[in-house]
């Protein structure tokens, strides 16, 4: 018996060290590819200039109309080819973070704003806490791709005349920053493999005259991006027709340490909730983590 059992350890830790060799192969294969797509997409971007001006110098609104068309078609693959990147890039390790005092409710409002205007139809909700409610530090830059996404899937399923509401509040030591629409909804089975990487929805239906069908990177870059920041995720859905809101939770900074980033540099920043020194990589702000998520009713957490 007990051969047997010392048997079966050894197999189920054989099959899973060949698993993580297989995820780690296809994180590399993805920055490889990602990396080797960038250079067509300059180069396609560079020709769409070239049309655009001929179009201008030739009065020529046709060409005007094909060169701005082809440029919004590179600049969305080109985000997508980033998310990618940067999606692989935490999960190894690899992901770096400036971080650096911010005003999270300025932030969240100006990057909700602006993507509610490529979509007009759609009314937008703010609630946000006050200026220096929350004493937060974080990558701007990274925020701002969590806050981008998050609003992105919201103004897809919302409807042409939904509603997305946006809120930014203290949670328990946590920033929380909701946003909600009252569109398309999800199937409570469907919850729980949002945040995989391209884990959309099968047949999930999106507004008419929406961009054109998601590949499932957004949400995960989102919870890779909030992991790296020792934060979590949250998506809630009562079901199909009946909205879906998703949450990310990210950790305050006390005063104190708000202060200390202010006056040192990057390298001696210390982390709100560790001692010591802290670099601006994941790898060593904490190690690579696979998401993982535990489902209530049509809910979703990942931590």
């Amino acid at each position: 018996m007990r051969q047997e059992q010392s048997s079966t350890r050894r197999t189920l830790r054989a099959a899973r060290d060949q698993a993580l060799e297989v995820a780690a192969a296809k994180d590399r294969f993805v920055v490889v590819a990602a990396h080797e797509l960038r250079q067509p997409l300059a180069a396609m971007m560079m020709q769409a200039d070239l049309i655009r001006r001929l179009g201008t110098q030739r009065d020529d609104e046709t060409l005007r109309e094909l060169g701005d068309e082809i440029r919004a078609m590179v600049r969305r693959q080109a985000r997508l080819v980033g998310d990618l990147l940067d999606v692989s890039r935490a999960r190894v390790g690899k992901l770096r973070l400036e971080v650096q005092p911010l005003d999270l409710g300025a932030l969240v409002t100006r990057v909700a704003r602006a993507m509610a205007k490529t979509v007009p139809s759609v009314r937008l909700r703010l609630d946000i806490a006050p200026a220096g409610a929350l004493p937060f530090c974080a990558d701007s830059v990274r925020i701002e791709q969590i806050v981008s996404n998050l609003m992105e899937n919201a103004l897809k399923f919302a409807g042409v005349h939904g509603v997305v509401e946006v809120s930014v509040a203290a949670d328990a030591g946590f920033a929380r920053i909701t946003v909600a629409d009252n569109g398309r909804g999800i199937a409570p089975e469907a919850v729980e493999g949002l945040f995989e990487l391209f884990g959309q929805e099968e047949d999930r239906p999106e507004v008419p005259g929406s961009a054109c069908a998601g590949l499932g990177i957004g949400l995960a870059l989102v919870s890779e991006l909030a992991s790296a920041h020792g934060g979590r995720v949250r998506a809630y859905s009562e079901g199909v027709g009946k909205g879906a809101a998703f949450s990310v939770w990210l950790p305050l900074a006390p005063a104190r340490y708000v202060q200390a980033y202010e006056t040192t540099t990057c390298l001696d920043r210390p982390a709100p909730h560790s001692q010591g020194r802290r670099s601006c990589s994941t790898s060593s702000c904490r190690p690579p983590l696979k998401a993982t998520a535990t489902t209530g009713m049509s809910g979703a957490l990942v931590t």
